[in-house]
C-alpha cells in the first residue's frame, strides 16, 4: 500500500528539475511530487490501493549507479539527496510519456462524444498533460480490438469489436474495448472490499477483465468501480447516459445514512440530484463509499411534503394539556437539536425529548459504514437526549402528543411503531409524504439532510459540516429549526 503524506510526514531534501526541494520522506516520488505542485499523470495507481506499477504512465527519471534512468514513480520510494527529472527538464521524459500513451490509445476507441467518463477521464486528462498528438496508426490496419471473444462482433464496417455494455452484475456494466488493463477494480475488490469477483483473464495484448465462471459481480460497494476506473470501462448502470458530467455542478457534504459521516459530493443540475460520490477524506472514509449511501438519490425528489401550516402546529401545541413526546430522528442536524431543545424548554415540564431509531445498530463493515443508523448519535447525547428510542418510548402511552421530525418511523419500522398508535394527536416534520405522514394529525414538510446545511459529530468523534444542495424542493420546503424557531415565537 502507498505510505500517503500527512502535515507530521518528515521532509528530506532531494532535487527535482535541478533544484533542491523539500519532500515528504517516507512516501513514493508521486505523491512527493505532488506535495511541491507537480503532478505526475498515471492510470492504475491509487492511493488507498496497493501499487500495481503496470501503466508506466508515471516515469521520471532518477539517477542511480549508471546515471539518470527512467523508473515509475508509484513504485519508487524517496529517499534523501536523490535526483528527480519530470518533463519540466528532461525531453527523454516527455517522450517516454508520449510513447507510453501512444500505445494505450492505439487500440481504444474514439467513445468519448457517447462515455459517461468524458470530462472525468483520466485517459483524456493524460491525453493533454504528457503532449497531445495525432494517431500514427494506418486507416488500412484498423484498430484491434480487446475483450472477451465470447463478447466480440463485427460492425457494419467490418471492423472487429469487443465487448460493449457487458452485464457484470446488477449495478455495473462492462465496456471491454475501454478497459485499459489498469486491474484498479481487481484490486479494489481484492483487498478493500475483500470479496475477489473480478480477475483478469487471458495474456498480453488479449487480456479482459471478467467476473469469475457463472458468477455475477454483486457487492454493497461495487459502485465503487465506476468512481476509481479511469477509462469509463465500468460504468454506473444508475447513472449511465442521464447526464454530461460538466452539466452537473457539485456540493460538498456528509452523508447522514449512518453514523461515520462519510464524506461525499451531490451532483445536481436544475434543481435535480443526479448521483452522490465518494469525496476523498482519510479519516473517516479515505475514497470509499457504500452503494447504500448513493442509493439516496433514487427517492430524494419522489413522493415528497412540501406543505404545512405552522400557526397550525402552534395551535395544537398549545391546546394540549398533556404530555408531549418530541422525537428528534436519524438526520438532525445539531442546529434542529438545538432549536427543538429551546423549543421544549419553552413548552415546560410537559414535554420530553427523544432520538434515534427503531433501525438495530449492525457491526462497522470497515470500509465506509459504522452500522449505526443514527447519524448523529454523538450530537443527542451532547445535547443530554436519550437515542435508545425503544428504550424511551416504553411509556408512550402516558403522552397526548407526539412529535416527530426527520423520523419516518412508520416507513421504516411499522412493527416497532405500533407501540406509538396509542398516541391521540401527531404532528410530523418530514421530507416525504409517507406512511408516517398520512398517520399525522397535522404535517410539515422540510428539507431532506441533502438540503440542509448544517454540523454533525461523525463516530470518530469528528464533527464536520453539510452544506445544503439547492434542489427544486428545497426552494418550496423549511428546514426544520427554522420551524422550531417559528413555534417558539407562536406559543
Amino acid at each position: 500500500m502507498p505510505v500517503l503524506p500527512t502535515a507530521s510526514s518528515p521532509l528530506v531534501t532531494i532535487t527535482v528539475d535541478n533544484k533542491e526541494v523539500q519532500v515528504p520522506s517516507d512516501t513514493n516520488l508521486i505523491e512527493a511530487l505532488k506535495a511541491i505542485g507537480i503532478e505526475t499523470p498515471h492510470l492504475c495507481y491509487h492511493g488507498y490501493l496497493p501499487v500495481s506499477g503496470n501503466c508506466r504512465q508515471c516515469l521520471v527519471e532518477v539517477d542511480g549507479p549508471r546515471g539518470m534512468a527512467l523508473t515509475i514513480g508509484c513504485y519508487t520510494p524517496v529517499r534523501a539527496g536523490m535526483k528527480v527529472a519530470t518533463p519540466a527538464s528532461s525531453p527523454r521524459v516527455a517522450e517516454a510519456r508520449k510513447a507510453v500513451l501512444e500505445f494505450l490509445l492505439v487500440n481504444h476507441p474514439l467513445d468519448c462524444p457517447i462515455c459517461d467518463k468524458a470530462g472525468e477521464c483520466m485517459l483524456q486528462e493524460n491525453y493533454v498533460m504528457a503532449g497531445a498528438s495525432n494517431s500514427r496508426l494506418s486507416p488500412e490496419v484498423g484498430k484491434l480490438y480487446h475483450g472477451n471473444p465470447e463478447h466480440s462482433s463485427t460492425d457494419s464496417k467490418g471492423q472487429h469489436r469487443g465487448g460493449k455494455r457487458v452485464d457484470l452484475g446488477p449495478r455495473i456494466a462492462l465496456d471491454e474495448e475501454r478497459c485499459i488493463q489498469c486491474d484498479r477494480c481487481v484490486r479494489f475488490m481484492r483487498h478493500v472490499a475483500g470479496d475477489e469477483q473480478l480477475q483478469l483473464a487471458s495474456r498480453g495484448g488479449h487480456t479482459y477483465i471478467t467476473t469469475f465462471p457463472n458468477e455475477k459481480l454483486n457487492h454493497p460497494y461495487d459502485r465503487c468501480l465506476s468512481d476509481i476506473c479511469p477509462v469509463g470501462a465500468l460504468t454506473d448502470k444508475a447513472f449511465r447516459f442521464r447526464k454530461r458530467v460538466w452539466a452537473l455542478s457539485k456540493v460538498p457534504t456528509v452523508s447522514m445514512d449512518d453514523s461515520l459521516g462519510a464524506n461525499i459530493w451531490v451532483d445536481y443540475a436544475d434543481g435535480v440530484v443526479y448521483r452522490i460520490t465518494p469525496r476523498c477524506n482519510a479519516e473517516v472514509n479515505r475514497s470509499w463509499l457504500s452503494n447504500a449511501a448513493r442509493d439516496v438519490v433514487q427517492n430524494v425528489h419522489e413522493n415528497r411534503l412540501l406543505s404545512g401550516d405552522i400557526p397550525k402546529v402552534a395551535e395544537l401545541i398549545k391546546e394540549t394539556k398533556g404530555k408531549i413526546a418530541i422525537v428528534l430522528g436519524t438526520t438532525c442536524t445539531a442546529e434542529e437539536i438545538a432549536a427543538f431543545k429551546k423549543l421544549a424548554d419553552k413548552i415546560g415540564n410537559r414535554a420530553q425529548l427523544f432520538g434515534g431509531s427503531f433501525l438495530p445498530v449492525q457491526e462497522a463493515d470497515g470500509i465506509a459504514r459504522s452500522g449505526d443508523p443514527v447519524a448523529n448519535r454523538a450530537c443527542l447525547e451532547k445535547a443530554g437526549i436519550n437515542a435508545n428510542l425503544k428504550e424511551s418510548l416504553q411509556k408512550a402511552k402516558e403522552f397526548e402528543l407526539l412529535i416527530t421530525v426527520s423520523a419516518d418511523l412508520w416507513d421504516y419500522a411499522p412493527k416497532e411503531a405500533a407501540v406509538l398508535d396509542n398516541i391521540e394527536k401527531h404532528i410530523v416534520l418530514s421530507p416525504f409524504n409517507g406512511n408516517t405522514a398520512k398517520k399525522a394529525t397535522l404535517a410539515i414538510g422540510i428539507r431532506h439532510w441533502i438540503e440542509n446545511s448544517g454540523t454533525m459529530i461523525n463516530s470518530k468523534g469528528l464533527e464536520q459540516k453539510l452544506q445544503g444542495v439547492p434542489t427544486k424542493e428545497a426552494a418550496m420546503a423549511e428546514n426544520s429549526a427554522n420551524i422550531a424557531e417559528a413555534l417558539w415565537e407562536l406559543i
